[in-house]
């Protein structure tokens, strides 16, 4: 491997640690969540504005069908005029045509709204749709991003309490302790040894005076008693 291999491998290691950092579990589903929830409130006010404009377009089809109605009823009228002689029969056919092309037309803008209406109502179904799957979505994610959390907080807990193990050396410090131990018991062992070697150095009076210090020995408080009797006067005795 040439060495410029080998510093573009060390470097693209580096930079994807770097990513990884940046790159907070906690942090990025919150940020999937903010935008779902941006995305359904965006949802939310065009499902409004769809239905503002649906309800606007059935108020003009109710509007157009009155009016294409009041010309029908015109024409009519026109007509009954004619049929009983009130009226010249050119002079009302020509009205009565006049009215029944605005019902006509009436007719026609009312139909036209009435289509727009009934695509809007279409989209806002679909729409109703999707706005429901996405606020499930955002149920779901929420219970998701919880639950995140919480693996989150014991992971690094977990790991930052196995990496103060991991740099604990147990061995390293059990192997010291096994030294000191056998240091002191090295000390316990000379300290036994020249108590035996004072021994047998004694002199013999030495060695007698211990033997009879350790057998014969009076306490002070005998020393005391003696010392009494010592100075006590002798009792005498009358017969």
């Amino acid at each position: 491997m040439g060495l410029f291999e080998r510093i573009f491998r060390i470097g693209k290691s580096e930079v994807n640690a770097a990513v990884d950092k940046l790159e907070d579990p906690v942090k990025l589903a919150d940020q999937v969540l903010r935008e779902l929830r941006e995305n359904y409130q965006q949802a939310i006010q065009g499902q409004a504005e769809v239905k503002a404009i649906a309800l606007q377009h059935r108020a003009e089809e109710q509007k157009e069908r009155a009016k294409a109605s009041e010309w029908e009823n015109k024409a009519n009228d026109l007509l009954d005029m004619v049929d009983t002689g009130k009226l010249d029969s050119a002079k009302g056919h020509e009205l009565a045509e006049k009215a029944a092309e605005a019902y006509q037309q009436s007719s026609h803008r009312a139909d036209e709204f009435a289509t727009m209406a009934n695509k809007e109502d279409q989209a806002l179904d679909v729409m109703s749709t999707a706005i429901k799957q996405l606020k499930d979505k955002i149920s779901e994610t929420e219970n998701k991003i919880n639950l995140l959390k919480s693996r989150a907080k014991t992971a690094a807990v977990s790991e930052k309490i196995n990496k103060t193990l991991s740099n604990v050396d147990t061995d390293g410090l059990m192997s010291t302790l096994d030294r000191m131990d056998a240091k002191v018991t090295a000390q316990e062992f000379r300290s036994e040894a020249y108590a035996e070697v004072r021994d047998t150095s004694l002199s013999t009076e030495q060695e007698i005076n211990k033997i009879l210090k350790t057998s014969t020995g009076t306490s002070a408080l005998d020393a005391i008693r003696a010392k009494r009797l010592e100075n006590k006067p002798p009792i005498i005795r009358i017969n």
